[in-house]
């Protein structure tokens, strides 16, 4: 259905699409708001922090495709166009998207925002590097 949007051929293109970042942005905060509620047992609605995504993709290998001096910002938006790529070509599902976050987010309510923040680091990590293959070469 979204697959005509989405017709990059390389990591490159794909990380510096304004617009993927733009969808990637709500399906980042929408994905990890359902995590949340998934592990605390009532429902939430949660930002995702920049330095959040910035961290997660910086720990793969998909962070050599960046140019090294790339700040926060355009690391989190190259990360969200890429969960924008990746589910507008049916690689991945919102489901399986909050399902995996929730797996490695070991929070509760009382859990400081430091922790939090390292933990969904970790879990938007994995789920990249669960997803790396389904990326263009």
């Amino acid at each position: 259905m979204w697959t005509s949007f989405v017709r990059h051929t390389s990591i490159e293109q794909i990380m510096n699409d304004k617009g993927l970042a733009k969808v990637g942005d709500n399906l980042v905060n929408l994905c990890y708001s359902l995590a949340k509620t998934l592990v605390l047992g009532y429902t939430t609605g949660e930002k995702v922090r920049d330095s959040v995504l910035a961290r997660a993709i910086r720990g793969t290998s998909v962070y050599q495709h960046m140019n090294r001096r790339s700040d926060i910002g355009k690391a989190a938006d190259a990360y969200e166009a890429i969960m924008a790529y990746l589910w507008m070509t049916d690689k991945i599902t919102i489901p399986s998207m909050a399902d995996s976050l929730a797996s490695l987010l070991d929070i509760d309510s009382k859990t400081s925002r430091e922790k939090e923040g390292n933990l969904a680091a970790t879990s938007f990590q994995h789920f990249l590097e669960l997803n790396i293959t389904h990326l263009p070469h």
